[in-house]
């Protein structure tokens, strides 16, 4: 149990380590919470597009 509770918790940690750093929410450049939600779904996609694309990589042996 506590060995996948670690997998899990790093899956997570990289997710939001991407989308603070790469997909700059950690500082907003937006106003308002129309304007931040539209910008944090916009990141959010991102990140799930870069990570399908990792899953659908054949595997290399």
């Amino acid at each position: 149990g506590y060995a996948l509770s670690l997998r899990r918790r790093k899956m997570i940690e990289e997710a939001f380590g991407w989308i603070k750093t790469v997909g700059g929410l950690r500082k907003t450049r937006h106003k308002g919470l129309e304007k931040l939600s539209g910008q944090a779904l916009f990141t959010f996609a991102a990140y799930n597009l870069t990570r399908l694309l990792n899953l659908m990589r054949p595997a290399v042996a």
